[in-house]
C-alpha cells in the first residue's frame, strides 16, 4: 500500500478524487469477494495474494478521503474537522470491527448447527469417518476403547474449523456486498477538482 501512495499523490493532480475512491473501493470488494471463495487447503501464496489485492485497493481510499473531506472547509476550521473527522474514523471503525467478529461468532454458532445435524449414527458417511479414525489411532497404538472416543474428538475439530471458515467466508461477502453499497454515495459527493501540485503550478 505504502508503494502506491505515491502513484495515488501523482493521480490527484489528474483526476477527480471520488474517481479514485470509487476505483479503490472496487478492487478492494473483488479482493474480499475473492477471499470469500476459500477453503481449509488454502495455501499462503493464494492468502497473500489477496491481501496484496486488497491493500492496493485500500491504497485509493485514505488520500482521496481526506482530500474530499477537507477541500470544502475553511483554514480557520481545519483543526475542528480533523478532530471530528478521526473521531467518526475511530467509532466506525471500533463499531465495524465489533460487528464483523459478531457475525463471525454467530455464523460459526450456525454452521456448526448445520454441521453437527450429520454427525448422527444413521449418516453412513460420519461412522465411516470415524471407523477409519479409530483405525488409524489403533494402528498407531491407542487403546480400542480410547480410540474410538478420540476419533469422535478429531470429527468435532474437523467439524469446527469447517464452521469457522464458513463463517470467515460469510463475513467476506458480506464486506465485499457493503463495500460495493458505498460506490453510488460517491457520486453525491460535491466534485473536488483535480489539484496541481508545485511542480506543475
Amino acid at each position: 500500500m505504502i508503494i502506491l501512495l505515491p502513484v495515488v499523490g501523482k493521480l490527484l493532480t489528474r483526476l477527480e478524487s471520488r474517481w479514485l475512491v470509487v476505483f479503490g473501493l472496487s478492487i478492494l470488494a473483488l479482493s474480499l469477494f475473492h477471499m470469500a471463495t476459500f477453503n481449509l487447503e488454502v495455501d499462503f501464496r493464494t492468502a497473500m495474494g489477496a491481501r496484496i489485492y486488497q491493500s492496493a485497493g485500500m491504497a485509493f481510499l485514505f488520500v482521496p478521503i481526506n482530500v474530499m473531506a477537507f477541500y470544502f472547509i475553511p483554514k480557520e476550521k481545519i483543526n475542528n474537522a480533523t478532530g471530528i473527522i478521526n473521531l467518526a474514523r475511530n467509532i466506525g471503525g471500533s463499531v465495524g470491527i465489533a460487528g464483523v467478529v459478531t457475525m463471525l461468532a454467530r455464523r460459526a454458532q450456525f454452521h456448526q448447527a448445520v454441521l453437527v445435524s450429520h454427525m448422527t449414527p444413521l449418516d453412513s458417511a460420519y461412522q465411516a469417518m470415524l471407523s477409519g479414525a479409530k483405525q488409524m489411532l489403533v494402528a498407531q497404538g491407542s487403546d480400542p476403547v480410547l480410540a474410538a472416543h478420540q476419533a469422535q474428538g478429531l470429527a468435532y475439530g474437523l467439524l469446527m474449523r469447517h464452521a469457522t471458515m464458513l463463517a470467515f467466508l460469510d463475513d467476506f461477502w458480506l464486506m465485499a456486498v457493503a463495500t460495493l453499497a458505498m460506490i453510488p454515495f460517491m457520486f453525491l459527493m460535491k466534485k473536488v477538482r483535480p489539484h496541481k501540485g508545485p511542480q506543475e503550478a
